[in-house]
């Protein structure tokens, strides 16, 4: 079990460019489609708590599932599994920098990965978006957040989005 958990760790820490939004695709798809480790609605949860506790998303979801699937051993593994793709290529980049065109290479593969990463965004909207909004109510709020994040004049914090709605889920739901 924690070979599994290594590899599928790994092979998401491989493909996790893009940041935290678009890893929770690549999550997403390893852990509930291939391994069936989580269900779509306990990985909407794991989003949810990975959002709200410090640490990246991947870490903080590596950690979490490692501990479901095998205690502390499996969230060691997964979280040194995730960490150690971006770690690597770090110490390579840091050590190739000096070089000119290692930085034209580097900027130029920045700007052609940029639509797949959308395109992870995009999937991983989508993939959460189903499993977390279960009725009319939270596609309510789901639409209403939205508009009032994307929409309004004055920039609205996320953090005051969530409790808001947090609030309103607590009398409504």
């Amino acid at each position: 079990m924690l070979l599994e958990l290594f590899q599928s760790f790994l092979r998401i820490g491989v493909g996790a460019y893009g940041g935290g939004v678009a890893t929770i695709r690549l999550i997403y798809h390893e852990i509930v489609e291939i391994q069936g480790w989580l269900s779509s609605g306990e990985m909407a949860e794991v989003v949810a708590l990975a959002e709200m506790t410090p640490g990246p998303i991947a870490v903080n979801a590596a950690t979490y599932t490692g501990y479901r699937v095998a205690g502390v051993a499996g969230a060691g593994i997964a979280t040194l599994a995730v960490l150690l793709p971006s770690l690597s290529f770090l110490l390579a980049l840091v050590a190739l920098a000096r070089f000119p065109t290692v930085r034209t290479v580097v900027k130029r593969l920045g700007k052609l990965l940029r639509p797949g990463v959308l395109a992870l965004i995009a999937a991983a909207v989508w993939s959460i978006g189903r499993a977390a909004i279960s009725g009319w109510i939270p596609g309510l709020f789901a639409a209403a957040s939205f508009l009032l994040f994307f929409l309004a004049r004055e920039k609205v914090h996320p953090a005051l989005l969530i409790l808001l709605f947090g609030l309103l889920g607590v009398f409504l739901l």
